[in-house]
């Protein structure tokens, strides 16, 4: 009688055939170490220039953001180079104008006094000056307005003394009446920027 063993010479066959599969004979295995160390080098590089692009990726977005970033630092500077050239510009003026007023000379000063000293229902008729002394002449139609125009002038302080009523008569004038005045006073030293207030 012959036995044959199937399972067990089959199960060995089965376990050599994975042995076989398993171990790399001695003269492949110098070509899958090449071949490990070629895939391992492909990952490496891989995940290097993956890791790079990612970096610019980031770079380039931070790049984008400090560009938008300087052109609006660059309209604010513009707009800060426009408003000092503006404020530059305003404080010219303002010198300018406290230079005028500085160097406002004594007849623009008695004239502006006199015309902000001017009663409703008074208006002048002439103005003479010779040295300190100044002669108004003119019309009210009340006497009030003519007393109200003289205690303007002398609180103004442009008047050394009293001002003094030289000659008032009553006349017709457009079928009214109206007070025909001259008045004359001396003036104070009518220098200075304050002069025009």
């Amino acid at each position: 009688m012959i036995r044959v063993n199937l399972l067990s010479s089959g199960t060995a066959a089965e376990a050599g055939a994975w042995r076989r599969w398993l171990v790399v004979p001695q003269e492949q295995r110098a070509a899958l170490i090449g071949l490990t160390m070629l895939v391992a080098t492909a990952v490496g590089v891989g995940t290097w220039w993956w890791s790079i692009d990612r970096e610019r990726r980031r770079v380039d977005a931070e790049i984008a953001v400090a560009e938008a970033t300087l052109t609006q630092l660059k309209e604010a500077s513009r707009l800060v180079e426009l408003a000092t050239a503006r404020e530059a510009d305003l404080r010219q003026r303002l010198a300018l104008i406290d230079r005028l007023r500085a160097t406002q000379r004594a007849p623009v000063i008695l004239l502006d006094t006199i015309s902000k000293s001017l009663a409703e229902g008074l208006w002048l008729m002439d103005l003479k000056q010779n040295g300190a002394m100044v002669q108004l002449e003119g019309r009210a139609m009340s006497l009030s307005a003519l007393t109200d125009f003289i205690d303007r002038l002398q609180v103004s302080g442009r008047f050394a003394r009293t001002i003094d009523i030289v000659t008032t008569s009553m006349e017709t004038v457009a079928e009214q009446s109206v007070v025909r005045f001259a008045i004359r006073g001396e003036v104070t030293a009518l220098s200075g920027p304050e002069g025009g207030q």
